[in-house]
C-alpha cells in the first residue's frame, strides 16, 4: 500500500515535480550563457587582479552568450516539436505559440510597463517596437532585447511551416537538410550584407542574418531524435569537441563581433562553439562530479530569462539609489550590479513567470514532455515520420511511443 509520502508525490502538480527533476547539465548551459551576457554588459576594470581575471570571459566573449542561448533554445524547442510529432503524427503550431506567449510575455510586458511608469526612456524609443517584437528591425533604446525578436520570428515560422511540412509528407532527413541549408545561407547573407555596406549592428540584430544559432540547435535536436546513434557518436568525440570549443574561443577573442570578419564569420564560429559546448555538457558525467560549481551556475540558469530581461535596468536603478554612476566598475559597484540583476530576475521569475505558467498549464495542459520542459527527458528512441515507417512496423512504433 502506498505511503502518505507517495500519495503526496502523486498529487503534486507536474510543474512542481518538474522543478525538482530539472537537468543539471542543461541548466549549467543556461547559467553559463547568462553569466556571459551579464559579463558583457557589466564588466569593467576593477583594479583587482582576481576580479578582472574572473570578468575576462564576459568582457571579451560575453556577446556570444546570446548565441549559446540560441543553440540551447533551438535544441530544446526542436526536441519538443519532434516529440509531439512522434507521439501524435502532427504538430499543433497554434498551441505551441500560445504556450510560448504565456511563458515569455508576462515578464517582458511587466518590464515594459515598469519602463512606461518609471523609466527614463521616451515611449517612442522602445514601447511599440518591443511590444510587437520588431525591436531588432525598428530599433530600441533597450538594445539587449533584440535577441527576443529573433527567437520569436524563428519560432513563429516554425509554428506556421512545420505543420505544412508534415502534411506534405516531409521527412526528418529532408528537414535536417533544410536546416543545414539555413546554416549555409545565413553565412552567405552576412557576407553579402557586409560586402554591400550593411552595418555590423544590423548584421547581428536582423532576423534574416542571425537565424543560424537557432537552426543549429534544432538540427542537433533532429539528429538526437532521428539518428540517436550518430548523436551519441558525435558526443563521444570529446577531444574533437574540446578542440572546436578552444579554437572557437580563441578565434572569437581575436575577431570579436564587429568588422568584416567578426560580423560575418564570427557568428558562424559562435554557434559552432556553442554547439560544441552543448554537446560536451548534455548528459555529461563530469557535470555532477563538479556539483560544487555546477549547482550555483545551474541555479542562475533556472532564472536566466528573468535575469536577462531585467539586468541592465535593475543594476542601473540600484546604482542610482546609491548615488553611483552606472559606468563605475569598482569591486563594490560590480557586486551591486550582479547582485541587483540576480535578485530582480529571480523575483520576476518567482512572482510573475511561474504563477502564470501554472495558470497556463490549467488552461492548455502540456504534454508530459512540455510539463517537464523537454530538457528533463531522457533521449527518446529513434523516431521517424509516418511515411518513413513500413506498414508492418507501424504498430510496433506506436506501441513504443505510447509506452
Amino acid at each position: 500500500m502506498p505511503s502518505d509520502r507517495g500519495h503526496r508525490a502523486a498529487a503534486e502538480s507536474p510543474t512542481r515535480a518538474a522543478s525538482r527533476t530539472r537537468r543539471l547539465d542543461l541548466d549549467v548551459v543556461r547559467g553559463a550563457a547568462i553569466v556571459l551576457a551579464l559579463g558583457w554588459h557589466f564588466s569593467g576594470p576593477t583594479g583587482n587582479v582576481v576580479l578582472d581575471a574572473l570578468q575576462w570571459p564576459g568582457q571579451h566573449l560575453g556577446w556570444a552568450g546570446v548565441d549559446l542561448f540560441f543553440v540551447l533554445s533551438g535544441f530544446l524547442m526542436g526536441r519538443l516539436v519532434l516529440g509531439e510529432h512522434g507521439r501524435t503524427g502532427t504538430f499543433d503550431g497554434r498551441r505551441f505559440s500560445l504556450r510560448r506567449i504565456l511563458k515569455l510575455w508576462p515578464v517582458l510586458y511587466l518590464f515594459l510597463a515598469v519602463q512606461v511608469l518609471f523609466g527614463s526612456e521616451s515611449l517612442g524609443s522602445f514601447l511599440w517596437q518591443n511590444a510587437l517584437h520588431v525591436q531588432n528591425i525598428a530599433g530600441t533604446s533597450f538594445a539587449h532585447l533584440w535577441s527576443l525578436a529573433v527567437e520569436e520570428h524563428f519560432y513563429l515560422a516554425l509554428a506556421l511551416l512545420f505543420p505544412v511540412f508534415v502534411k506534405r509528407g516531409g521527412s526528418l532527413k529532408l528537414f535536417a537538410g533544410i536546416l543545414a541549408g539555413v546554416l549555409a545561407a545565413e553565412l552567405a547573407f552576412r557576407l553579402l550584407g557586409s560586402w554591400s555596406g550593411v552595418s555590423d549592428v544590423r548584421l547581428q540584430w536582423r532576423t534574416w542574418f542571425h537565424l543560424d544559432g537557432l537552426a543549429a540547435g534544432v538540427l542537433l535536436a533532429v539528429v538526437s531524435v532521428r539518428w540517436p546513434e550518430r548523436f551519441q557518436a558525435l558526443q563521444d568525440r570529446r577531444r574533437t569537441l574540446l578542440a572546436v570549443l578552444a579554437a572557437g574561443i580563441a578565434v572569437l577573442t581575436v575577431i570579436g563581433k564587429s568588422g568584416p570578419l567578426g560580423s560575418t564569420i564570427g557568428f558562424t564560429v559562435a554557434w559552432m562553439t556553442a554547439a560544441a559546448a552543448l554537446l560536451l555538457t548534455y548528459r555529461a558525467t563530469w557535470v555532477p562530479r563538479v556539483r560544487w560549481i555546477a549547482a550555483p551556475v545551474a541555479a542562475l540558469g533556472r532564472y536566466s530569462y528573468g535575469i536577462y530581461i531585467w539586468h541592465i535596468f535593475a543594476a542601473g536603478t540600484v546604482l542610482g539609489w546609491l548615488g553611483m554612476d552606472r559606468e563605475v566598475s569598482t569591486p563594490f559597484a560590480q557586486a551591486v550590479k550582479y547582485a541587483s540583476a540576480i535578485v530582480v530576475g529571480v523575483a520576476a521569475t518567482l512572482l510573475v513567470e511561474r504563477p502564470v505558467l501554472r495558470l497556463r498549464d490549467r488552461i492548455w495542459p502540456g504534454t508530459d514532455d512540455e510539463q517537464r520542459s523537454v530538457s528533463e527527458q531522457p533521449a527518446p528512441a529513434p523516431q521517424v515520420l509516418p511515411q518513413e515507417v513500413p506498414v508492418l512496423q507501424a504498430p510496433v512504433l506506436l506501441a513504443r511511443l505510447a509506452a
